[in-house]
């Protein structure tokens, strides 16, 4: 450890110890207090009691998942607002990047598959015999793969799916593929060593591999693409960006561009207790920490306060006067108003009975008194992000639902710039559903939505937004200048994957036969993807209600196509 205690601290998260060498010193020169772990567990016991001001990871480390890190922060309310510096250093990137690359191509996730098309119709030669060629996918990313696998069996190739780094080397001794899609990060082995392992043998080094990666190597991104987070990712680490790099992310002012969160509702809370020195040390700390907070002093003026202001959580103490913390918890859960409103209980005792109570009520929390502060804003923010999720995500997609949606839309009206809203719809959906059944259904929805998200969050800096209406019906709001070309690879896209949803007796003929809603039988082509795009380039869009109506009008011109289309507003009134 280097430095003076006022100093800003760092912790290097790291295996190589070339890297952390020169990091030490280079930190060093600044006055920096310098800490490395190597470890996972270890990693997050120094980010958790240490707090460093920021952490320098190294998203290449092998030890350990380190998305599965970063996770684990941001899921913990101690430490979720930690920062976080990707900082990779690998001589090997050459293999990918340099000169004379040792691989066929390199694409960046979320994967552009006109892009591989092209890549693999260039790399592989498809003469002989009509015989599939067999494409490997090593990937741990199993949704990825997913995707992938429909992609190639639709494009007449073989795939085979490895998501075990360990076990790529054999398996492809084993299977002798015609092509590798490596990943080139992945657990316990990463893409370089797999890379030199096959071109120490043979047999394998001849494979050609394309490299599918969400890293982009050789190059300093302000915000990450999977992460949100700043990343230098490069063969030789300049001083000068690394230095502005760290001095930007501990600075106060740092943007909300690269990673900080920023608020500008606050959460509302109403505490309860007839504790006045208490209660004036609960809602003094809340303030400071970002929440408004509504006061009470009994169970009577709880009500009273919930009703005025609305809250998103509730902190009631169990042993009030007029009414206790349980009694005014169940009228609020009883309700409809307040029936969603999370709330924890402060209580002096811990009785199994009086808990076994509150739970069978719906009480999301027991903190017992004294209480820790600390521990009550954790447990508050907690909460409310779970409640959060719960209530404005889709079970299914895990995409943002119609609270989300609209809030978006409406923040899109606010600012009056150029916007377009994509409604995606999927036709003949209903069919596939009565035909292969609601698990074969929920599996087409979930694919939809990961192409959805694969195809639009094309790069680090993307700002659009994607969400799931419910049933087979999307949304994706993203600027005018991209709706058109998001909008054909959305479709091209989609109807290149389609055909692997059905059977091999349904693909050779090109359709269905199903039940109408009057029950007649009916033949049914495949499912497809139809869109109505609403912009406010030619008319001006002032409400959400108008979006959704506008919407619903061109999805239904949109459906008059035979294949996956897109319809774009053309009236100016």
């Amino acid at each position: 450890m280097r430095g003076n205690n006022d100093n800003p601290k760092i912790l290097i998260v790291d295996t190589d110890g070339r890297n952390i060498e020169m990091l030490a010193q280079l930190l060093e020169t600044e006055n920096y207090i310098v800490r490395d772990t190597s470890g996972y567990q270890k990693s997050l016991t120094a980010v958790q009691n240490w707090k460093p001001d920021l952490v320098l990871l190294n998203i290449l480390i092998s030890t350990f998942n380190p998305f599965d890190f970063i996770a684990e922060i941001r899921k913990n309310p101690f430490i979720e607002n930690q920062k976080i510096l990707i900082l990779s250093q690998n001589r090997k990137i050459d293999i990918v990047t340099g000169p004379s690359p040792r691989v066929k191509g390199y694409l960046n996730k979320p994967i552009d598959f006109e892009a591989l098309k092209n890549m693999l119709k260039k790399t592989l030669d498809h003469s002989e015999n009509n015989k599939p060629l067999t494409i490997m996918v090593a990937d741990d990313d199993e949704e990825f793969c997913d995707l992938l696998k429909m992609f190639l069996e639709s494009n007449s190739y073989k795939p085979l799916i490895i998501n075990d780094a360990q076990k790529i080397i054999e398996a492809v001794k084993i299977e002798k593929p015609d092509l590798l899609l490596l990943d080139i990060m992945m657990p316990k082995k990463d893409g370089f060593q797999i890379m030199d392992e096959l071109q120490d043998e043979v047999q394998t080094a001849k494979i050609p591999i394309i490299v599918l990666s969400a890293l982009r190597l050789n190059n300093y991104q302000e915000k990450g693409m999977l992460t949100g987070l700043p990343e230098i990712i490069s063969r030789e680490l300049p001083k000068e960006i690394v230095l502005n790099a760290i001095k930007k992310c501990i600075g106060r002012d740092i943007s909300p561009k690269i990673g900080q969160r920023t608020q500008t509702i606050k959460p509302r809370v109403l505490i309860a207790d007839d504790q006045t020195e208490l209660l004036f040390l609960m809602k003094e700390t809340l303030e400071k920490s970002g929440f408004e907070v509504a006061a009470a002093n009994d169970g009577k003026e709880a009500l009273q306060m919930a009703f005025e202001s609305h809250p998103d959580i509730a902190v009631l103490d169990y042993n009030m006067p007029q009414k206790d913390g349980l009694a005014v918890a169940e009228e609020l859960k009883n309700n409809p108003l307040f029936a969603h409103v999370p709330i924890i209980i402060l209580t002096a005792f811990s009785e199994k009975k009086t808990k076994m109570k509150g739970l069978s009520m719906g009480i999301d929390d027991y903190l017992i008194k004294p209480v820790d502060t600390d521990e009550l804003i954790a447990r508050i923010r907690m909460i409310l992000k779970r409640n959060k999720q719960v209530l404005d995500t889709n079970p299914l997609s895990k995409l943002p639902g119609n609270p989300s949606i609209q809030a978006r839309i409406e923040r899109e009206i606010a600012k009056q710039s150029d916007f377009a809203v994509l409604y995606l719809d999927l036709d003949h959906f209903k069919s596939y559903n009565d035909a292969y059944g609601f698990e074969a259904g929920d599996l087409v929805l979930k694919t939809t939505a990961n192409l959805l998200v694969k195809l639009t969050m094309q790069n680090e800096n993307s700002e659009d937004f994607i969400g799931h209406i419910g049933g087979d019906d999307f949304i994706i709001i993203t600027s005018f200048e991209k709706a058109e070309d998001l909008c054909k690879r959305i479709t091209s896209s989609f109807d290149e994957i389609s055909p692997s949803f059905y059977s091999k007796k349904d693909k050779e003929a090109g359709s269905i036969v199903s039940t109408d809603r009057q029950g007649n039988i009916q033949k049914y082509p495949f499912v497809s993807i139809s869109i109505g795009v609403i912009h406010n380039r030619l008319r001006q869009l002032i409400s959400f209600a108008q979006i959704s109506n506008i919407g619903t009008d061109l999805k239904k011109k949109a459906k008059k196509e035979t294949a996956s289309s897109y319809v774009f507003d053309r009236r100016k009134d």
